[in-house]
């Protein structure tokens, strides 16, 4: 079966679709000059000058026609962008108004993407880093002589097996650029960087017009993406700085002083003030002492400092010691210890509050049933017996005020402070031995290991997931709120 080629589809060979086979006429300029077509710009001077020397109208041999003549190819094939239209449309192309570009029309390469590992110390003064990177160069632009400039080429595309049909397809030869470079190659340069005070990470600067220098194109750019690396010492927040400061608790109470090197250079001296005493997670700052703010290196940051306080590593000392001591605590004020407050859990005493559209359970009270939220609701047994499952904003947890317990409360402690006056060779009175039992504390190293709820003996194990079962099954029958 032969095969029928079509014209392609409508329009195709239409002026300015890029794929009219009209002849174009790129090689008059430079037999004018008497250069070949892929003459170096140096080349083409050369015979300009030798031209324009012979024929100028000055001289007896002048021809003033001849000399505007060289003079136009000259003006044309030497400017890059200009000889690119030429050599891709003709004179023609550059009657278009196809001349010399705006820099903003012309195209400019890809950027050299450059990663720099910066510290502290040059976010800190600034600093100057060698880069070293390749860039692409070229002698001169060409027009690819396989698409002619257009990017594309018609070819034969079999859309059904006799049918071919003519389409045009992305040049192979220059990728759909249309133009070639001659001579082209990689470039090895070294260029030393300023960066500014304050960069951080992820911050970019940007090195215009050093990347890739293409004929035809805009000098390409150099992108420096910074990476500033964490400190082993110091913690930066924005344009502050943060350290940790553990004392012993003969410093924290007595006094201090230490030293710390600034990312800067200096040595900065840090001392507590006098008869000062810091507390373990105490906070400090030391004003200007921070980082410096990029844009502005005049406002800089703080250093922040947190202690800790750490505690003799003997775990007794002797009793003159301790009566020393204690003279001189019980002349501190310390801080009330805080009162045990219980949260939401099984069996707490509960009043339901704010429960809108039901308002025949606001202000009843109950007790919980359940260890935990089911849903976002806690399960409530109300004092009339019913079941409800109210959400947690809906309840106010019920606290009975005890005196009685208060009193013994403050009893007891008054009898602590009566014993750390109390000298140990001292016999201690046996008192309300049904209320008060002396216990003594064993020191755990690592991780509690906790004692299970029940005993895993013959008459008391458990199945858990069977356990689990049957609360599941078995649980309260709650009335959603």
């Amino acid at each position: 079966m032969s095969r029928r080629f079509f014209g392609g589809f409508p329009g195709m060979d239409m002026p300015g679709m890029g794929m009219d086979n009209e002849p174009v006429d790129t090689s008059k300029l430079y037999k004018q000059l008497g250069v070949e077509k892929d003459a170096s710009k140096s080349e083409i001077k050369k015979a300009y000058f030798k031209l324009a020397r012979a024929y100028h109208p000055d001289r007896q041999t002048g021809d003033e026609e001849k000399f505007k003549e060289i003079q136009r190819a000259y003006e044309i094939l030497s400017d890059e962008h200009k000889r690119a239209v030429y050599d891709r449309s003709g004179e023609k192309g550059l009657d278009n108004n196809m001349g010399s570009p705006n820099a903003s029309e012309l195209k400019r390469p890809e950027d050299i993407e450059l990663f720099l590992d910066l510290t502290l110390k040059d976010v800190c003064l600034g600093a100057k880093h060698k880069l070293s990177y390749e860039i692409r160069t070229a002698s001169r632009q060409t027009v690819c002589e396989k698409c002619h400039g257009r990017g594309m080429t018609l070819g034969g595309v079999e859309i059904r097996p006799g049918l071919v049909i003519r389409a045009p397809r992305q040049c192979i030869s220059c990728n759909g650029k249309g133009t070639n470079y001659k001579d082209e190659k990689e470039m090895k340069v070294r260029k030393e960087a300023l960066i500014p005070k304050g960069v951080k990470s992820g911050d970019k600067i940007k090195l215009s017009g050093d990347g890739h220098n293409l004929p035809g194109m805009e000098p390409g750019n150099v992108v420096i993406h910074c990476r500033v690396a964490k400190d082993a010492y110091f913690e930066r927040i924005g344009a502050d700085l943060a350290i940790k400061k553990q004392l012993t608790l003969n410093e924290a109470l007595c006094g201090f002083k230490f030293e710390v090197r600034h990312p800067s250079g200096t040595k900065l001296i840090i001392e507590s003030g006098k008869n000062k005493i810091i507390k373990p997670g105490t906070l400090k700052r030391i004003d200007g002492w921070g980082l410096p703010q990029k844009g502005a290196y005049d406002n800089l940051g703080n250093l922040y400092v947190k202690f800790d306080v750490s505690f003799p590593t003997e775990e007794k000392f002797g009793e003159s010691q301790r009566r020393s001591l204690l003279a001189v605590l019980k002349g501190l004020k310390f801080p009330q210890e805080e009162v045990s407050t219980i949260s939401l859990g099984m069996g707490v005493h509960v009043k339901l509050v704010n429960v809108l559209g039901n308002g025949n359970f606001e202000g009843k009270s109950g007790r919980i049933i359940s260890e935990g939220k089911q849903r976002g609701r806690w399960h409530v047994q109300l004092s009339d017996g019913k079941k409800v499952a109210v959400p947690e904003k809906c309840l106010k947890i019920l606290h009975k005020k005890n005196k009685r317990k208060a009193k013994k409360a403050a009893r007891a402690a008054e009898k602590r402070a009566a014993d750390l006056d109390r000298d140990v060779s001292e016999p201690r009175l046996e008192k309300d031995s049904l209320e008060d039992e002396v216990v003594y504390m064993t020191k755990v190293d690592g991780s509690p290991k906790h004692t299970p709820t029940a005993a895993k003996s013959g008459h008391y194990a458990f199945d858990d997931e069977e356990d689990e079962e049957d609360g599941a099954s078995n649980g309260p029958e709650c009335q959603h709120m």
